[in-house]
């Protein structure tokens, strides 16, 4: 077993059941892949391969098994290989406790082919297309133009915690894409914050989630640290794009 696997060693066995789905290869990306996995606290990001597109009752199974999981927040893409090439086809996708269908982007693509562990099955890069650079940073650029320009114009959004974490370390995370051509992890994207005009105590607290805690504030702070962050993100979006 990659040692890499330890720290969420139940995903062997998640892996002999999706195997009976017609899963030829298990693969995981993100924070585990990267050493920056933190029990509790991070996602486990995996890539199933599959010969065949879920019919209606391996959907069921699928359910079912997630479902049986306890909470270990597996976010699991099952990408069939017939749409492989196809960046744009929706795959189905395991999260937040449902199966919906979505983009496999570049970006978890790429974190597999680059650095991710095969729990079964031949390399990664058999089954997945290749993601060259080029296409990583047209990737990363998308993360910004698609998803976040739609969320900067949602105002509430942005007293929750998660929107200001993982919105303001996607700003580091794509720069280091755009002008080094790599993939960081959050722990290094904290680090770079101070880059994009992120003050010391909203770097610590978003630091401090990051490592398990829980961070009090008031509905004053709670309304100005909105209103700080979604100004933040405009303005890295402008620069990055």
């Amino acid at each position: 077993m990659d040692d890499r696997l330890r720290p969420a060693a139940h995903l062997t066995s998640f892996g002999d059941r999706v195997r009976d789905l017609g899963v030829v290869g298990l693969y995981v990306g993100g924070s585990l892949a990267f050493g920056d996995y933190r029990p509790g606290v991070s996602d486990l990001d995996v890539i199933a391969v599959v010969d065949q597109d879920l019919d209606r009752r391996q959907r069921r199974q699928v359910t079912e098994l997630h479902l049986s999981i306890p909470d270990t927040k597996v976010h699991c893409a099952y990408l069939w290989r017939g749409a492989a090439e196809d960046l744009g086809h929706e795959h189905h996708y395991w999260a937040h406790g449902e199966l919906y269908r979505r983009t496999i982007s570049g970006i978890a693509r790429a974190e597999v082919l680059r650095g991710g562990i095969t729990v079964y099955g031949p390399p990664p890069a058999d089954l997945i297309p290749p993601v060259d650079d080029a296409a990583l940073r047209a990737a990363a650029l998308g993360e910004l133009t698609g998803y976040w320009s739609k969320a900067v114009r949602k105002p509430h959004l942005w007293q929750q915690d998660v929107y200001v974490d993982l919105g303001l370390t996607t700003l580091a995370r794509v720069q280091a894409t755009l002008t080094e051509n790599r993939l960081i992890t959050k722990r290094e994207a904290i680090e770079r914050l101070a880059a994009f005009g992120v003050p010391d105590d909203l770097r610590e607290e978003i630091a401090r989630r990051r490592g398990g805690e829980t961070v009090a504030l008031s509905d004053r702070e709670r309304e100005a640290r909105a209103q700080l962050a979604r100004d933040l993100m405009i303005a890295g979006i402008e620069r990055l794009t």
